[in-house]
């Protein structure tokens, strides 16, 4: 008995370490992915200048938002029925691809007709749709292989994809940029490299899983697990990214470029809390204690935060000055503004990866919808006259709305469950 105590704690031991290696070699690849992050935005900012910095993110957001909201909850749903072995990985693999070139083309006419609808033509626009109408499949695509291997529990596998995707991406925006200076070449090029890089995904996927072929039923199986990890995720994202739209239509080019390099800064914070989720989800829904485990984990995203933003506030104007010059000063106090809510965001992803691992609960749709509602409701409010600073605290206001119920329901969970197995 000794001895099978001892196993047992040396087990929980490397368990743990385990955990805080891949935790830690990941946060030193995201490191590395911000610090290509930032190389790019200074590219586009120096080369481009504020109205071509705004209009190239205008259009990557409209990409961002495709995927998005044409993943249909997969990524999410494959690693629920793998880690709880429920499905196998060829088939995983063969509907991702599927659904990345059906719904990519699907969502891609969807945005052009919007756009046509919207802007009465595209005939001057063609240059900027088309690289942007191709970023959705391959994105599509590369977004679900890349969580398969999460899911599969091949970190370091997911993170050199991850290093090679960005690296070679920003040696195309160099260029791009260096060489035409437009935002138009920008998007032919990171469109190039997003279809490239599917090719060794695909090929890492057909060595993994085997020759197996799509599964209809499988879809049906993950259908409701999905849906609900879509609409949470889809509203989530809707809640961070639709202030893009609403600056650029109440503001103008300049503007808009100035609070996109507010809003990349807090997307390189959100780093820490997302990293820590993305190896926490597999291993939260094999584990007999979810809740203690997202307890550990959300104290120490806490304190990593408080100091991080610390560390914003104190040095952030002369880093902003710095890197990207007198042009883009405003972005300092959009960023402060936003702060409350990037530190509620990422308080709030640890606590979903709990309810993830609980069968997404339907009310976490419905937080996520409420504090959709009321970000736009303040965004339209706040950003005609206050700007990008309108456009920030609307999105702080919302966060902690957010975070407030989202910790309600997870603790609400937990008891439920407790009052079960007690009983």
């Amino acid at each position: 008995m000794q001895v099978h105590g001892f196993l047992s704690v040396a087990d929980a031991n490397l368990k743990t370490d385990a955990v805080t290696h891949q935790v830690l070699w990941t946060l030193a690849v995201r490191v590395l992915l911000i610090a290509a992050g930032f190389v790019s935005s200074i590219i586009t900012a120096r080369y481009l200048g504020p109205e071509g910095r705004g209009v190239f993110f205008y259009w990557t957001t409209l990409a961002a938002f495709a995927i998005q909201f044409g993943n249909l909850g997969l990524h999410s749903s494959n690693t629920y029925l793998l880690t709880k072995g429920r499905a196998p990985l060829s088939a995983l693999a063969a509907n991702s691809l599927w659904v990345s070139l059906i719904g990519g083309g699907i969502l891609g006419g969807g945005l052009a007709l919007s756009l046509s609808l919207i802007d009465g033509a595209t005939g001057d626009k063609w240059s900027l749709l088309l690289p942007s109408l191709f970023l959705i499949p391959s994105g599509l695509y590369f977004l679900l292989g890349t969580n398969l291997l999460v899911a599969e529990g091949r970190i370091d596998e997911y993170n050199w994809f991850e290093l090679a995707n960005r690296y070679l991406g920003l040696a195309a925006m160099f260029f791009a940029a260096w060489y035409w200076r437009s935002p138009e070449a920008l998007l032919v090029m990171i469109s190039v490299v997003a279809g490239l890089m599917c090719l060794p995904l695909y090929r890492r996927m057909k060595a993994l899983g085997g020759g197996g072929g799509s599964s209809f039923l499988l879809l049906r199986e993950g259908f409701g697990y999905a849906m609900r990890a879509y609409l949470a995720a889809a509203f989530g994202f809707a809640v961070l990214r639709v202030n893009t739209l609403l600056v650029e239509k109440y503001t103008d080019a300049e503007t808009l470029g100035v609070w996109s390099i507010s809003a990349q800064l807090l997307d390189v914070i959100l780093v820490i809390p997302s990293t820590i989720g993305l190896v926490l989800l597999p291993r939260i829904m094999r584990s007999e204690q979810p809740y203690q485990l997202m307890q550990t984990q959300l104290r120490l995203v806490t304190i990593t935060l408080v100091l991080v933003c610390a560390a914003v506030v104190w040095l952030g104007n002369d880093f902003i000055m710095l890197v990207y010059g007198k042009a883009f000063a405003g972005a300092y106090t959009m960023l402060l503004w936003g702060l409350p809510g990037v530190f509620a965001l990422g308080l709030t992803s640890i606590l979903s990866q709990y309810l993830a691992s609980a069968g997404i609960p339907l009310k976490l749709v419905f937080i996520w919808m409420i504090g959709l509602g009321v970000e736009l409701v303040l965004a339209i409010w706040l950003i005609p006259n206050h700007g990008g600073v309108g456009a920030m605290l609307s999105l702080s206001a919302a966060y902690l709305l957010i975070l407030g119920m989202v910790w309600v329901l997870a603790a609400n969970h937990h008891n439920t469950q407790r009052k079960k197995t007690n009983g």
